[in-house]
């Protein structure tokens, strides 16, 4: 038995969290409906990881700030901000043409009795502005509003680098850090139960939807999977972390299965930001790097939410015989990219935008519901998979061209110097 557990403990988390994957899919498969029993399982694993995500993200921000000071901060923050606002028009550009390449939509009747409800609303740009400001840190943790926890974060580690009294900046660094370790410490633990975790989820969706339930819906599904595809393949890994970011391709790839299969099985940035953060550090990203740039992302970058909504609004039209122009696309366009960072973080952040989407073209609201039966199964996972592909490849970006460093190893991701043009 020890042996056992022996060479268990040497598999890597990815091939661990990937069994625990097949184990559920077979599951839900022979054992049906009951294997919704096994749900407890996810919610438990999901509950783990965000008892542990705040903490750990205050902690890491207010230490990236408070080592790198305001200054290379602001640079970190404008370079991916901008890095992320280009990923998400290019990828609902992308969501766009496949959804027409797939036809989606086509044949499929609307001829179910909807309750028709208001839609959310989309946050406007002050909106949003006024939302990143926290009123009560408390209550921002209380409600795990990330937004406004990375907000405070900022403010604190900007404030200890303004200190006058260096030992006191020292001192709460040094506390600051400790918390980071200790939530480190307290997350390898329930690193052990994701693999348990992933398989209750997997066990539930596949038990209580079938696959049978999305055949209907096969060309919408190709769609979202090929737009994913091409995203993480041509946009992420080759264009962003190879091309920007210098980082070999085989080796991005490699560095950032784990975070992309556990992204799929929980349907969660939220819950994949540990994960993610390691593969970082597995990819070479320095610590005050991914620190502050993989937490951000998970708050404002929505690269899958946007290319979803490309392909789910050309599907709405279709069903309903709609044809969209140019003007329309441009403006699914523009709401998209802006209010994704107002609804980064709010749960059903996908449906709230299609939502105010489908408001502002004059399209059935209510037909948001023909795609809410299967949406945990692919869509949404596939959006969690290209939001954290987004993070890992500006966070390569950003230290190329603020940190001046980059992967040269695959084998130990050992960070070279990147020659800086002298300014004569």
């Amino acid at each position: 038995m020890g042996g056992i557990w022996k060479t268990y403990k040497k598999i890597s988390v990815f091939y661990k969290v990937l069994g625990g994957f097949v184990m559920g899919i077979v599951l839900g498969i022979v054992i049906g409906p009951p294997a919704a029993n096994l749900q407890f399982l996810g919610l438990i694993m999901v509950r783990l990881v965000s008892m542990v995500v705040l903490p750990l993200v205050m902690s890491m921000i207010v230490v990236a700030v408070g080592d790198v000071g305001g200054k290379s901060v602001g640079k970190m923050g404008a370079l991916s901000t901008i890095m992320f606002t280009l990923s998400s028009i290019i990828a609902i550009g992308i969501g766009f043409g496949f959804a027409f390449i797939f036809n989606v939509g086509y044949g499929i009747e609307p001829d179910v009795a909807w309750e028709i409800t208001q839609a959310a609303a989309a946050p406007t740009v002050m909106d949003t502005i006024i939302n990143v400001v926290p009123n009560n840190i408390f209550a921002a943790l209380t409600s795990a509003d990330l937004m406004q926890v990375l907000a405070f974060s900022i403010f604190v580690g900007a404030a200890i680098t303004m200190m006058p009294n260096k030992k006191h900046s020292a001192m709460l660094i040094d506390v600051f850090s400790a918390v980071g370790d200790v939530m480190q410490k307290v997350l390898s633990f329930v690193m052990g139960f994701m693999p348990i975790g992933v398989m209750g989820i997997m066990a539930w969706l596949i038990g209580t939807q079938g696959l049978g339930a999305i055949l209907e819906f096969a060309p919408f599904i190709g769609a979202i999977l090929a737009t994913t595809v091409v995203l993480h393949l041509g946009v992420h890994t080759f264009l962003f972390a190879f091309l920007l970011g210098r980082v070999p391709m085989g080796h991005f790839l490699k560095s950032g299965k784990e975070p992309a299969l556990f992204a799929w099985a929980t349907n969660s940035s939220y819950a994949t930001l540990p994960v993610a953060m390691t593969a970082a550090q597995k990819m070479g990203i320095s610590d005050k790097i991914r620190n502050f740039i993989i937490p951000y992302g998970i708050v404002v970058n929505m690269d899958g939410t946007a290319a979803y909504l490309g392909v789910a609004t050309i599907f709405i039209a279709n069903v309903y015989g709609i044809q969209l122009d140019m003007t329309q696309l441009i403006m699914i366009v523009a709401t998209a990219t802006l209010g994704s960072f107002g609804a980064a973080g709010v749960p059903g952040a996908a449906v709230v935008m299609l939502s105010a989407v489908l408001a502002m073209l004059d399209l059935p609201q209510e037909a948001v519901v023909l795609l809410l039966g299967f949406d945990r199964l692919i869509p949404g996972p596939a959006r969690t998979v290209n939001n954290i592909n987004g993070d890992l490849a500006v966070a390569s970006i950003v230290q190329r061209f603020v940190e001046k460093t980059t992967v040269k190893k695959p084998e130990d991701a050992a960070l070279v110097e990147v020659e800086e043009e002298t300014v004569r």
